[in-house]
């Protein structure tokens, strides 16, 4: 009975052995196996230049020109940016390329910054764009932010006291403005709720093409007209609508009007 006993615990472990042995013996052949094989080629990717003409009407917005609204107010502007976030492009065959931390600034104060180079886009033919003006509520609502839209870069386009992004914002003066200084002023934000301000545009390439390739960076144009600020569905009077500075009803207003306020120019390849 005693031999028994110790013979039990060494049967047992002589087969532990050996399924350890075999257990890391197919282990072994895996890995030899997995060496072996290929890994998955890589997507090609090039990239995409999209340029942003800031116009009122159809003439270049220049600071310190003089324009006209749709009520007949005339109006100079010395401050004009928003930001583009969320850009999406659609290739023929209607899979899409979104890009990654897709969060812009655009100022008219600086032509370098009306265009954005979107990099890392898969290889193709590339037939629509879309994007969002302003920031999403996610992004809103998520604490602190990096890349372009780190308060380093993006203080001026940020509210303190509401904790959001402004969307778009416009500056100027008019001899309208109900303002004692005659000033205009219209910051555009808020995220949350029937009143937010972000817009979403859809744009179609009307035919043409944006052929990214490893050596072809297409650019495409849009153009970006500050004057729908101020026209349909609303006619903003100067002198009663010169000053918005908060989120709710009355962005709401400014909001609506430049959902149409982006539009597809050109591409060149």
């Amino acid at each position: 009975m005693a031999g028994y006993v110790l013979a039990y615990p060494k049967l047992i472990m002589k087969r532990l052995f050996k399924i350890l042995f075999f257990g890391l013996f197919a282990a072994f052949l895996s890995c030899e196996k997995d060496k072996k094989t290929e890994p998955a080629p890589g997507v090609d990717t090039g990239n995409l230049n999209i340029n942003f003409s800031n116009l009122v009407d159809t003439s270049a917005l220049a600071f310190g020109k003089k324009y006209m609204n749709a009520n007949g107010d005339t109006f100079t502007v010395d401050k004009f940016n928003y930001i583009i976030s969320n850009v999406v492009i659609t290739k023929n065959d209607n899979s899409n390329f979104s890009e990654a931390n897709s969060y812009h600034i655009i100022r008219q104060s600086s032509s370098a910054n009306n265009q954005i180079s979107i990099v890392g886009v898969s290889v193709g033919t590339y037939k629509s764009i879309s994007f969002m003006l302003g920031v999403d509520s996610v992004t809103n609502s998520s604490g602190s932010k990096t890349g372009e839209l780190d308060l380093s870069k993006a203080s001026d386009m940020y509210w303190d006291w509401s904790t959001g992004y402004i969307a778009l914002k416009l500056e100027g003066t008019s001899p309208q403005s109900g303002a004692s200084t005659k000033r205009l002023t219209f910051h555009v934000g808020g995220y949350g709720g029937v009143n937010k301000a972000q817009r979403t545009f859809n744009l179609g390439f009307g035919g043409a093409a944006a052929n990214v390739s490893k050596t072809t960076t297409p650019t495409l144009y849009l153009s970006v007209d500050a004057n729908e600020l101020f026209k349909s569905p609303t006619t903003v009077k100067f002198a009663t609508q010169y000053f918005q500075m908060s989120a709710g009803s009355g962005a709401k207003v400014y909001a609506d009007n430049y959902t149409d306020m982006i539009k597809f120019e050109k591409v060149l390849n």
